[in-house]
């Protein structure tokens, strides 16, 4: 799948390209989840390729990704999560979506059982809730109308203006901790990650760093 014109789904991050295929499901409703990827070229001009399948219908749909516009790498420990590290609004995903997107991850919180899963819920909230604030401009109080790209979208700032407004977004994000430190949760998600895969290369060859090595080849 591509744009309205036939581009590539232009994206800041391979996290970006998550909250994408979250908010633009199947037609049948399904959630897509990626069989596949690729990654063709280099530098600032890396495509995505994901295979998706409708975990509802079996629908298969290819996902064409343009990372182009990704921002400079963070230092390690990277920070697995982050979305958009520039200034300037999704091309992907709309104003209202993004504030959709933030809500959910706070109303999640509460039947989450660990801590880091929380934390993390946390972090996304907060990240989508800004990228939703980066739509207005210093006199919007509300996102414009070049903000919101779908009809969904629209009946949704129709009907509930509120919900969607810049003092709205900006009282969520006030209750919430500083980005800063939201941000150790990164650190903390590659810590687990770096232990879960060491402990499935003691169960393969015994010498952890092994499949390390492998995975670092095929990243």
């Amino acid at each position: 799948m591509t744009d309205a014109a036939g581009e590539p789904i232009v994206v800041h991050s391979v996290q970006e390209e998550y909250f994408y295929l979250m908010v633009h499901r199947c037609t049948c409703g399904g959630p897509w989840l990626g069989e596949a990827q690729e990654f063709e070229g280099d530098g600032p001009q890396t495509r995505h390729r994901v295979a998706g399948k409708c975990f509802k219908c079996g629908t298969r749909q290819p996902f064409i990704f343009d990372l182009s516009r990704a921002g400079p790498q963070p230092p390690a420990p990277a920070m697995v999560r982050q979305i958009n590290p520039t200034p300037e609004p999704s091309r992907a995903v709309d104003a209202v979506e993004w504030a959709d997107l933030a809500r959910f991850y706070l109303e999640r919180i509460p039947r989450l059982k660990k801590p880091l899963e929380k934390a993390q819920s946390l972090l996304d909230a907060r990240q989508c809730a800004e990228e939703a604030l980066k739509f207005l401009g210093p006199a919007d109080t509300s996102p414009p109308p070049a903000a919101i790209w779908s009809d969904a979208s629209r009946r949704k700032l129709s009907k509930n203006p509120d919900t969607y407004s810049r003092a709205r977004l900006q009282a969520m994000i006030g209750r919430m901790p500083p980005l800063d430190d939201l941000r150790k949760v990164d650190a903390l998600d590659q810590k687990v990650f770096d232990k879960a895969l060491k402990e499935e290369a003691k169960k393969r060859v015994g010498k952890w760093w092994q499949v390390w090595k492998r995975f670092r080849r095929e990243a």
